[in-house]
């Protein structure tokens, strides 16, 4: 290793160390962000993600999850399974999977860009499934006798295609079922849309703008369960979610610096950092902060760490990530583990 690859290895490591002494910090907040529904959409996707602080939406390199930003996805290098296990406070589970690939299409001599004179386009799609809620719950009558066990439980499936226009600019959108149950013969459906666009100014630094949950909302009716006489039809919307974000890659020295705003629901400003070193060839480390509370409406952060592992066998590359996010309402920390295959 070279003085210049040594000294920029001291200067990720010195910026990861930072981070997490930042984030540590951050748990002297105490109030909370307030509730809308979908409040399962907004945790994260996978291990990866909730490590760095979901500062995700402007980074086009490794593992991508168009969660994040539907226009990441025609920088996914070839194809990649991908599954999510959470366990979080209160007995709640948090489990996704996804598959993404690259599209691309290729005519002689279009000199589109600049490292394959002959390629056309290139495009990337994505499917997926995100679900959560808790499965034991104890339900009890009105004299406080236990009667069976009851369940909640949250479930969102995605489409996602993204094309790449040029080398400096992506876009992508993507098309979301929500199928959502809260108690007996109580369930709701919606959809969903997200859009979003990736700037490259050059080799180092992204731009992303995202807006998420264009059209969301749950439409719930009690009928079912009070009679026609007792129960209620009533909307309920997600909160309409604005992002920008920028990230920062130093090749050299593996490391990754991500940062973003995010408007939530058009009253509250939230602000996202992380970052990723490979303190090794085949294992990297993150930390990230999310929720950082730029409206002053006393909503309290979530510090975030993350590790992974890789190794090549064969034409796969399995890679393990996991991650570790302090909870601010709860002493119980959300433990993440992901698997992603990519081949």
């Amino acid at each position: 290793m070279g003085k210049g690859d040594s000294a920029a290895m001291k200067t990720a490591t010195m910026f990861l160390i930072s981070l997490v002494a930042t984030a540590l910090l951050a748990l002297n907040a105490s109030a909370q962000l307030g509730g809308t529904a979908g409040a399962f959409t907004r945790l994260g996707f996978g291990a990866r993600g909730q490590g760095m602080g979901n500062a995700m939406s402007a980074i086009s390199s490794g593992i991508i999850s168009s969660y994040y930003n539907p226009a990441l996805t025609p920088f996914q290098d070839g194809h990649v399974l991908y599954g999510n296990y959470g366990v979080l406070s209160l007995d709640r589970k948090l489990n996704q999977i996804s598959y993404t690939q690259n599209i691309r299409l290729e005519r002689t001599g279009v000199k589109k860009f600049a490292d394959d004179p002959d390629l056309l386009s290139i495009a990337g799609i994505s499917a997926g499934w995100i679900n959560a809620g808790d499965a034991d719950i104890q339900g009890y009558d009105s004299d406080g006798f236990k009667t069976d066990k009851l369940s909640v439980f949250e479930n969102q499936f995605f489409l996602n295609f993204g094309n790449r226009f040029s080398e400096k600019l992506s876009f992508g959108f993507n098309v979301k079922f929500y199928y959502s149950g809260l108690y007996t013969n109580v369930t709701s459906s919606g959809f969903g849309l997200d859009i979003g666009a990736l700037y490259s100014l050059n080799e180092n630094i992204n731009i992303s703008l995202v807006a998420q949950e264009l059209l969301t909302k749950y439409k719930w009716d009690t009928s079912t369960l009070y009679g026609p006489q007792r129960g209620n039809a009533t909307e309920d919307p997600f909160a309409r979610i604005f992002k920008l974000g920028v990230a920062y890659s130093l090749p050299a020295s593996s490391l990754i610096v991500a940062g973003e705003l995010e408007m939530y629901d058009g009253k509250t400003i939230l602000g996202r950092i992380g970052g990723e070193v490979y303190a090794i060839e085949r294992m990297a480390l993150r930390a990230g902060i999310q929720r950082l509370d730029i409206s002053n409406k006393g909503i309290s952060a979530k510090p975030s760490f993350g590790i992974s592992f890789s190794q090549p066998l064969s034409q796969f590359m399995p890679v393990v990530n996991y991650a570790f996010i302090l909870e601010p309402v709860t002493t119980s920390p959300t433990h993440v583990l992901s698997f992603a295959l990519s081949f």
